[in-house]
C-alpha cells in the first residue's frame, strides 16, 4: 500500500511540475487561453492516434487521452483566472 501512495505522490508532483512549466511558458503569450486550447486539442488528438487494436490497449489509450485533456483543462482554467485577474 505504501508503494501505491508513493507512486500517487510522484504522479501528482510530476503533474504539478508539468502544469507549472506550461504556465510559465505561456505567461508571455499574447493570448494564452487560445494557445492552450489549441495545444490541448492537438495533444488529445495525438494521443487518440495511438494504435490500439486490443480492448485493453484501447482502454489505456482512452484513459491517457482523458488524463491529457484534464491536465490541459487545468492549465486552461488557471490561465483564464490569471487573465480575469489582470483585467480586474
Amino acid at each position: 500500500m505504501d508503494d501505491i501512495a508513493d507512486l500517487q505522490a510522484q504522479i501528482i508532483t510530476l503533474r504539478m511540475a508539468v502544469e507549472g512549466t506550461w504556465l510559465s511558458l505561456l505567461s508571455n503569450d499574447p493570448d494564452p487561453v487560445t494557445t492552450v486550447d489549441v495545444l490541448k486539442r492537438a495533444n488529445v488528438a495525438a494521443v487518440d492516434q495511438i494504435e490500439a487494436s486490443l480492448p485493453n490497449d484501447k482502454a489505456m489509450r482512452d484513459a491517457v487521452a482523458r488524463h491529457t485533456e484534464q491536465i490541459w483543462g487545468s492549465i486552461e482554467w488557471q490561465l483564464q483566472q490569471r487573465v480575469a485577474e489582470a483585467k480586474g
